[in-house]
């Protein structure tokens, strides 16, 4: 049986009228749709938009660029503060945007959570001593 409309991507077909409407449209295209599913298309613009959003994500954020980022968090492959491998993140001081290293989540919300600010760490240290 011909089929109306194949995704070039998967592979599906469209053999009636009705099926045609799992096609993006195209006004460009014969049948008014292009040779690629809405599957496919909704996957390639997601892609596309984790790519774009990763490579602007660290510019607009940081000031720096994806490779910038990779190469500083490439610098340790675990928390600099409790040793941990899990949920790593970039930790940068507020105030400067300079890079600090690389911590787990926890642990650089712990320090958001202080205000960054080592007085406030010591008197939680102090807090600690005094409790124990």
């Amino acid at each position: 049986m011909s089929y109306l409309r194949k995704c070039n991507e998967c592979g599906v077909e469209a053999h009636t009228e009705e099926e045609l409407e799992m096609f993006s449209k195209n006004s460009q295209s014969k049948y008014g749709r292009a040779n690629i599913c809405k599957v496919c298309q909704n996957k390639k613009w997601t892609d596309r938009s984790k790519e774009w959003k990763a490579k602007h994500r660290y510019k607009n954020r940081y000031n720096i660029t994806l490779e910038e980022y990779n190469k500083r968090m490439a610098t340790s492959d675990h928390c600099q503060i409790c040793g941990s491998k899990d949920n790593l993140v970039y930790d940068h001081c507020h105030d400067t945007m300079e890079f600090r290293g690389v911590l787990c989540r926890q642990c650089n919300r712990g320090l958001g959570f202080l205000g960054d600010t080592k007085e406030a760490i010591e008197k939680a240290l102090e807090y600690l001593k005094d409790k124990r």
